[in-house]
């Protein structure tokens, strides 16, 4: 998918004259979508920086948030048209798009987009996290937005990839402050395994709190999470990796149907023991050189705890990670902006 967005992207640009030949339109139109925290938003910035570092003929881009103005929607997007053709040949960007073309403003997009003003040498792109809320106008017929990429969530070698990328950072952030973080290779393919379903985003945070758990002394304890993953027996709870770590919140025993919660300093503790329950890690067998691995405890527990987060009903993209039951509305929906809204 990479090499046919760069490819689109370039030579759109670089065929100019295949399009003046055959009489069309130089213009096209590209969509990225996909659920959120996986790569549109990067992808966008990197297309701008390599068009803009052509040798040859860089191409500016036009980057468009949003329509607020003082003179109204209708007035920007005419404006935002206008600069447009002024640049030309460029970048169109329209950063979520499905905020953007509302029913109040489609019709005044749609004209420009094919009005009787030329566009030629305008190359769009927009990105949306919910290509179903975009109108069908715009979605399926070409000559508007031409083609769509699919950010789809990692799979198991992307994810081992990018655990392999953080190894490297983890490395370099040895020092005195948070001590030497011990990370060996054999510990990417296991985050591999047990982050099924997260999103780039996702897994960065997982890192992210992982060292910050790390550096300020939370080595954690070996949690009855490890013995749901591995089927070893915990170790004795250690009330001064307790004081310091994030609660461990554990997946339901396949075996046994219970569920336990490792005692930490997070308050509320007890109110989480629901979601607990629906939580599910993929199956694991944790290297014997593994198990005393104060990094490993404390990817698990983070890794768990971001799973209690993670609410998706969009079966096409992101599997419940809660399961079917979960009483968390879905992220992003306006039951979860409302809920947010509410505890403010």
């Amino acid at each position: 998918m990479k090499a046919r967005l760069i490819h689109d992207m370039q030579s759109f640009f670089d065929t100019r004259a295949v399009y003046q030949s055959a009489n069309v339109p130089w213009k096209r139109g590209v969509i990225l979508h996909g659920v959120p925290g996986n790569g549109k938003t990067v992808s966008v910035k990197a297309l701008i920086n390599s068009l803009a570092s052509r040798e040859d003929d860089p191409i500016p881009s036009l980057y468009v948030k949003s329509l607020d103005g003082c003179a109204g929607p209708k007035y920007s997007i005419q404006l935002i048209f206008k600069q447009a053709r002024r640049m030309a040949p460029c970048l169109l960007v329209f950063e979520d798009l499905d905020s953007l073309v509302t029913p109040k403003t489609r019709s005044y997009f749609l004209n420009e987009v094919d009005g009787h003003e030329s566009n030629d040498g305008i190359l769009m792109i927009g990105w949306t996290n919910y290509l179903d809320r975009l109108d069908a106008a715009i979605t399926k017929r070409p000559s508007r937005f031409d083609r769509k990429y699919h950010f789809k969530l990692p799979d198991e070698k992307a994810r081992l990839a990018y655990a392999q990328y953080w190894r490297g950072k983890f490395k370099g952030s040895n020092n005195s402050k948070s001590g030497n973080i011990d990370f060996p290779e054999a510990l990417c393919p296991l985050i591999a395994k047990i982050t099924e379903g997260f999103s780039f985003a996702y897994m960065k945070e997982l890192f992210i709190a992982s060292l910050l758990t790390f550096a300020r002394g939370g080595g954690g304890t070996k949690s009855s999470l490890e013995k749901d993953i591995s089927g070893d027996s915990p170790s004795p709870p250690s009330s001064a990796a307790s004081e310091v770590s994030e609660p461990v919140i554990v997946a339901e025993d396949a075996e046994t149907g219970s569920t336990e919660i490792e005692e930490g300093s997070s308050p509320k503790l007890a109110d989480k023991k629901e979601v607990a329950k629906k939580v599910r890690i993929p199956r694991v067998e944790i290297p014997d050189d593994l198990k005393d691995n104060a990094l490993v405890r404390i990817i698990l527990g983070q890794a768990t705890i971001l799973l209690c987060e993670m609410a998706s009903t969009d079966e096409n993209d992101v599997p419940m990670a809660c399961g079917d039951s979960c009483d968390e509305p879905p992220m992003f929906s306006p039951a979860w902006f409302a809920a947010k809204a509410a505890q403010l």
